[in-house]
């Protein structure tokens, strides 16, 4: 009988007991298994997602601060107009608004200050293919031209973000005109001024949203325009499609008004 009960107590597991065993442990390995997956996948996706947004801001604020600048001029002269506001240097906004061009005087580039060259013209626009591109230095001769007329270079990739869609326009700019002599800053019979609702060109014109009709004389009222330039800018991962798509948007109000006199 010692025998009998040596040999029950040293007899190993059951064939049973093994495959439970195996099938217990293969449930457990899955379940490691799937949570290191989702765990994975959760961190490609926000990964992804930082990208995105890092992205579109880093490049919103780049367009912001440079289109910020559009019309300074290092050596201003009492009475002599704005040589970056003129015709071929103010800002422009093309390709049913999703180019700009602009310029400033940009001392930084090394040229004569105070006089417009082709460094001190700038811009942004969206290609086909979803990248943000900006104007090649030296390579745009005036503002006034259509966009396609410029070099351009890329801003963003065609790895990680697609942009899908810039788009500029000018609603909220305002245009006062006034006779020099008669204006009275606290007196609203003595100038008018208007705001634009809609568009994308210049607010101190006849054909601006909102001017007045008849509009003023040209060559009796000074006109002085404060431009607002609004920037939409919305794009998607191409890394992960599933990621919803970001939409930001920026208000530029340009810091030198454009005078247009007599």
């Amino acid at each position: 009988m010692p025998n009998v009960k040596h040999r029950r107590a040293s007899a190993g597991i059951s064939l049973v007991e093994l495959m439970i065993g195996i099938a217990v442990g293969l449930v457990v390995l899955v379940g490691l298994s799937s949570v290191y997956v989702n765990s994975v996948r959760g961190g490609r996706a926000a990964t992804a997602s930082n990208q995105l947004n890092q992205e579109l801001r880093a490049l919103m604020d780049i367009m912001v601060n440079d289109i910020r600048r559009t019309g300074h001029w290092s050596t201003p002269a009492l009475g002599v107009e704005n040589a970056f506001m003129a015709a071929t240097t103010q800002p422009v906004i093309g390709g049913g608004g999703s180019c700009i061009l602009y310029s400033y005087d940009a001392t930084f580039a090394g040229i004569t200050p105070g006089v417009p060259g082709p460094e001190d013209r700038f811009g942004f626009r969206l290609n086909n293919a979803g990248v943000v591109q900006a104007v090649e230095p030296g390579t745009l001769g005036s503002t006034a031209t259509a966009c396609a007329n410029a070099s351009w270079e890329p801003v963003t990739d065609e790895i990680s973000t697609q942009v899908t869609q810039l788009s500029f326009d000018t609603i909220g700019s305002k245009c006062i005109a006034f006779i020099l002599g008669i204006y009275v800053p606290t007196d609203p019979t003595t100038y008018t001024q208007w705001t634009t609702a809609a568009g994308n060109g210049p607010a101190c014109t006849s054909t601006a949203s909102n001017a007045p009709s008849p509009y003023p004389d040209t060559s009796t009222h000074h006109f002085v325009e404060t431009r607002q330039i609004n920037v939409t800018l919305a794009g998607r991962s191409r890394t992960d499609a599933t990621l919803p798509a970001v939409t930001l948007n920026e208000a530029v109000l340009i810091r030198a008004n454009r005078v247009i006199t007599p």
